[in-house]
């Protein structure tokens, strides 16, 4: 399945690996730099969500389609799955036979199936059902949901926060993107590793 977009728009309220973390794990004891130390964390995060097409801490996204595939799965896995950030909402442009007023609608709940258990997560039409009749047009189907561990950094796989931690090491000694006399690497070895464990697909 090819979507049209994928926007995220709602970010984690926090990080998996906190603030306090990362200076031990820096060995750092001042304030000084403490604003540079989260903004490496939050780009360490990011860098390793791309890496392995997931997210880590609850986070709403947007997906839009130009129709209804045989099922609609949904990247960034895992799918929340309690508290209240489990809504997936579906909407589509009304296939009325006239592109002069186009009008919306949503999918009522009861007419679909959310799979959360699969990875990524997959919404279907009920047994034997079909989706309903939209206009066959560019970001015509909508669909909402909220992906994550959980809701702060406790659920995050332990792999995950390691790799952060690295990441966030490497940037602070490390504050060019070539250093003169050395091999340039995008990222140490040992961060691919950890992370190709939980790596999912191509839903980058």
């Amino acid at each position: 399945m090819k979507y049209r977009s994928l926007q995220r728009t709602s970010d984690p309220v926090v990080e998996p690996v906190s603030l306090a973390d990362a200076k031990q794990h820096l060995r750092v004891d001042i304030e000084t730099d403490d604003l540079f130390i989260q903004g490496l964390i939050t780009a360490a995060r990011e860098w390793c969500e791309v890496y392995t097409s997931r997210a880590f801490v609850h986070q709403r996204y947007v997906m839009r389609l130009d129709s209804f595939p045989a099922e609609i799965t949904l990247p960034r896995p895992p799918m929340a799955r309690s508290g209240a950030v489990t809504a997936v909402t579906v909407t589509y442009t009304i296939n009325d036979g006239s592109t002069a007023n186009q009008t919306t609608a949503v999918l009522s709940t009861d007419q679909y199936r959310v799979d959360r258990e699969a990875t990524p997560g997959v919404v279907r039409t009920l047994y034997a059902g079909v989706w309903p009749s939209n206009l066959l047009d560019q970001n015509s189907i909508t669909v909402t949901w909220w992906a994550g561990y959980g809701a702060d950094g406790a659920s995050v796989p332990k792999q995950v926060r390691a790799a952060i931690l690295m990441l966030v090491g490497h940037w602070y000694e490390n504050r060019q993107s070539v250093l003169t006399g050395t091999v340039s690497k995008t990222v140490e070895f040992g961060v691919h590793a950890l992370l190709d464990s939980i790596r999912w697909g191509d839903y980058r």
